[in-house]
């Protein structure tokens, strides 16, 4: 009964944050931005905000029965639903939406990354780094939905171990 409501508070809030994060994807699309470039990130706080709030509410509403199990597993469900939420609607897009955006992003990021060659050239191993960035600029649907799922799924990360250690019961 009480794995019943954790795990459907974990659901909601999940899809609810990955909801949020694919609104502000499409919103960079329709007003004509860059929905792959560095504003799609700004919803990089959401899952880790996603991740408290469920654990929250789950303990508000069975206290006596949440424990440090039943937290993490709140925690662990809501980041993955959020993450594949909005890994999933930014492969949407980019299988739906406008090809040569794709394009653009990946030529936006080419010039950024080489804008700050010099600072990777002073490094040890920064010329290995920077062409390994040049790489791994993202150029198919697939690869920016892998990049939205694992920098969601990483900032999340940090974020359900405490939360579940300070909301048990």
């Amino acid at each position: 009964m009480k794995n019943q409501a954790a795990l459907r508070t974990a659901v909601r809030v999940g899809a609810i944050a990955g909801g949020l994060c694919v609104a502000w994807v499409l919103m960079l699309y329709f007003t004509g931005q860059n929905p792959y470039g560095p504003k799609r990130l700004m919803t990089m706080f959401v899952p880790p905000v996603a991740v408290l709030v469920a654990q929250w509410r789950a303990r508000k509403q069975a206290p006596e029965q949440f424990g440090f199990s039943m937290a993490l597993l709140t925690g662990v469900v809501t980041l993955l639903l959020t993450a594949s939420l909005s890994g999933l609607g930014v492969y949407t897009l980019a299988r739906t939406g406008n090809p040569q955006l794709i394009e653009q992003n990946r030529l936006q990021m080419k010039r950024m990354i080489q804008a700050e060659r010099a600072n990777f050239l002073k490094e040890k191993g920064g010329k290995e780094q920077y062409e390994r960035s040049i790489r791994g600029i993202a150029s198919t649907p697939s690869a920016l939905a892998q990049d939205d799922f694992s920098k969601k799924l990483l900032a999340g990360l940090f974020f359900f171990l405490p939360g579940a250690v300070f909301f048990r019961k």
